[in-house]
């Protein structure tokens, strides 16, 4: 099959793409005087209420309050990155996106903040600050 016929037919999967209502099992749970929402399994969906209630009858589990015994606790450390600081390129396609200004009106707005010294130097393909060249004082002078 050629690329392009490849292309036409994802295309078409994409515009006649209907997405379908799921049900998801979910509870709040209250432990030790806090309070938080679970979900059975983020993966797990039923296509119909039927399909839930035959589930939940299964497991022995009903709507409203009930008590219940937490078996197992699992605590995980996650660390996650910052996002980078946007590019010129990439700001001006954000913002198109977000509030369909076109380039031009956001490269003039850039320029304008950066005369007025409330933004760094917006033409310049770095994406992160160097922890030296961050001042954190600078919002408290």
């Amino acid at each position: 099959m050629q690329l392009w016929i490849w292309f036409i037919k994802e295309d078409q999967l994409i515009k006649n793409f209907e997405p379908e209502p799921y049900f998801e099992l979910n509870t709040e749970i209250l432990a030790n005087q806090q309070k938080f929402e679970a979900k059975l399994d983020p993966y797990q969906r039923f296509k119909d209420e039927s399909g839930l209630m035959t589930f939940m009858q299964a497991k022995h589990v009903q709507k409203g309050l009930q008590d219940g015994l937490i078996k197992d606790v699992q605590k995980q450390a996650k660390k996650s990155t910052s996002p980078q600081l946007f590019s010129l390129s990439s700001l001006q396609s954000a913002m198109n996106k977000r509030y369909h200004a076109s380039a031009s009106q956001t490269l003039a707005a850039i320029q304008s903040l950066y005369e007025d010294k409330l933004l760094s130097y917006p033409r310049t393909d770095c994406a992160y600050m160097v922890d030296c060249k961050f001042n954190p004082n600078f919002l408290t002078n």
